[in-house]
């Protein structure tokens, strides 16, 4: 009997780790899914941000009216729109794993030294939202 138990036991512990092991795959899946979602949605706000400080270049310019207020409201929120769109990037970046060329925007693996498109020199830093993400889960 103490073998079988022992079999039983390792059997148990194997399936509650691979439980485990899937159950953050999942999470990550989904994440992964959210994150990109909202870089959609960001990119749909950057584009309505852009037609209205169209509209709004066009009536200054038709007028003859001075919208400089209205200029300067609506290019704020479009480097808040790009400042929020870049930090999803990076999270997203951070959760697949791979690191972003600073010359060309190539994704390049995590481990990677230098850039798998031009060759330049990739930062060795681990982005912040992994280094939290990890430390979290212990």
């Amino acid at each position: 009997m103490g073998k079988i138990e022992g079999f039983i036991d390792e059997f148990l512990f194997m399936a509650k780790s691979a439980a485990d092991v899937a159950s953050k795959k999942t999470g990550e899946v989904v994440e992964i899914g959210k994150l990109r979602y909202q870089i959609k949605q960001a990119e749909w706000d950057l584009e309505k941000a852009y037609a209205k400080l169209g509209a709004i270049a066009y009536e200054s310019r038709r007028g003859g009216d001075d919208l400089d207020d209205a200029l300067a409201l609506a290019v704020k929120e479009i480097d808040e729109i790009k400042q929020k769109s870049a930090e999803m990037e990076e999270a997203l970046r951070a959760f697949k794993k791979v690191k972003k060329c600073p010359k060309c925007g190539q994704e390049n693996e995590s481990n990677a030294l230098y850039c798998i498109r031009c060759g330049a020199p990739l930062e060795d830093e681990i982005p912040v939202e992994s280094e939290e993400r990890e430390q979290t889960e212990d």
